[in-house]
């Protein structure tokens, strides 16, 4: 902790609001120290984590937006059912807070396909018509210049329009629409997406149509853990539980939960610009994630570190070098390597499992400009009266560099936000 604070307050010492918290953080934790008392967290430490990871770039007020929103957004999802409480280490985070969900066996599953069922459930139940298969291609003014209504497209290409007093725009980022991703970072061309087909990024241009500025464009997170053959996103987590990434050289060659662009810039520097992901069987046994990841095929396995590694055709004696030195590492709590300070068991349990990874495009950081109330704002900085947003179609959340988990935080915080101020406006129309 005192050297991650260090480091902030030395590379952002000219950052009014990264200064600040880190000298904040600074007294918690001596006081923490001094008395403790459990799990050191708070929402300043939240705060600077993601504005350094964000290298700065972040609004500072949205930032603390998000922060403040999460506790209470953990809440107010169980109160609707949907339960996260098992926490775990990710990319960028100083310490454990990203909350995930487990099956009845106590297994780790997919967050966002154990949510999305549940937030369609309770919708339906509040009697909200959901329109599948359908475009949205406009956001409808008045004469004011006030949101009034969308209108869309239906597969057989009929209009549909829907006629509203307030808006939510929450439609994603742009992360499958590689032209336009390659269009503000051409260096990205070529890459792979682990975006679903229909984020293409229309919300911004809809909001954009309108009047809507934009923020942090340029800003394109490419994930380090994309399975090389299929572009599927490998979770996080796996990393955050305590898996490594070995080279094709079976060396490890970085923090494994550094901030998502650090590990995968050094990924792609390694021979080949891939990587292996590695896990055991104590792993395997305790996510059903990893078993899906098994039963399609994207794992390679060995009884044994030299079964495995032969099987990988790299040097047997390298690779089992690595791993008992790793385990050593775990062992001790200590990573006097490449400084991993993210530990949890080592990896002994037979048989070992690797799967072949690669950086892809994942996260889009820039979008539509809001505020603190979810209000799209025009560049001169006014609002867009009935229009709100929330979520990966916004900017200036994150910054530079979106970290591990932060997106559901993002779109329940700002998202529920968003919800409660748009009836407020509809009820006062």
């Amino acid at each position: 902790m005192e050297k991650m604070l260090k480091t902030a307050a030395e590379q952002y010492a000219d950052h009014e609001a990264i200064s600040a918290l880190a000298e904040t953080v600074a007294r918690q934790w001596a006081a923490y120290q001094a008395k403790p008392m459990g799990y050191f967290d708070s929402v300043e430490l939240m705060e600077l984590d993601t504005l350094v990871g964000g290298k700065g770039v972040n609004d500072p007020e949205l930032v603390r937006t998000l922060c403040e929103g999460t506790s209470a957004a953990i809440d107010w999802l169980d109160t609707n059912g949907i339960t996260l409480h098992n926490v775990s280490g990710f990319g960028g985070a100083s310490v454990k807070r990203i909350h995930r969900s487990v099956n009845d066996e106590g297994k780790v599953v997919s967050v966002g396909a154990y949510m999305i069922p549940l937030m369609q459930k309770n919708c339906e139940a509040r009697g909200v018509q959901i329109l599948l298969n359908t475009t949205a291609t406009a956001i409808l003014t008045d004469d004011s210049g006030a949101a009034v209504g969308v209108r869309g497209t239906d597969t057989n290409g009929s209009t549909v329009t829907v006629n509203a007093k307030s808006i939510v725009l929450a439609t994603g980022g742009f992360g499958a629409n590689l032209e336009m991703v390659t269009q503000y970072k051409p260096e990205l061309a070529g890459f792979m997406t682990t975006n679903a087909a229909g984020i293409l990024g229309q919300g911004i241009e809809m909001a954009a149509a309108v009047g809507a500025d934009t923020v942090d464009m340029d800003q394109i997170q490419i994930h380090p853990t994309v399975e090389a053959n299929t572009a599927s996103l490998i979770t996080e987590g796996l990393r955050g539980d305590g898996a490594i990434l070995v080279n094709a050289n079976g060396e490890r060659f970085i923090d494994e939960v550094g901030t998502r662009d650090v590990v995968s810039a050094a990924e792609i520097a390694q021979p080949g610009s891939f990587a292996y992901l590695i896990v055991d069987q104590a792993m395997v046994d305790a996510s059903s994630v990893i078993q899906g990841y098994i039963k399609k095929g994207f794992t390679t396995a060995g009884a044994t570190y030299e079964e495995l590694a032969r099987a990988l055709d790299m040097d047997a004696a390298v690779f089992a070098d690595t791993m008992n030195a790793w385990n050593g590492y775990m062992e001790a709590k200590n990573d006097p390597d490449l400084g991993r300070t993210s530990f949890a068991s080592p990896l002994n349990h037979g048989p070992y499992y690797a799967i072949k990874v690669t950086p892809g495009v994942h996260h889009t950081m820039g979008g539509v400009t809001i505020n603190a109330s979810t209000e799209v704002l025009k560049a001169d900085g006014s609002v867009i009266p009935g229009l709100f947003a929330a979520g990966e179609v916004t900017g200036g959340v994150h910054g530079a560099n979106r970290l591990g988990g932060t997106a559901v935080a993002d779109f329940v915080a700002f998202g529920r936000i968003a919800g409660e101020n748009a009836v407020s406006y509809a009820k006062a129309k």
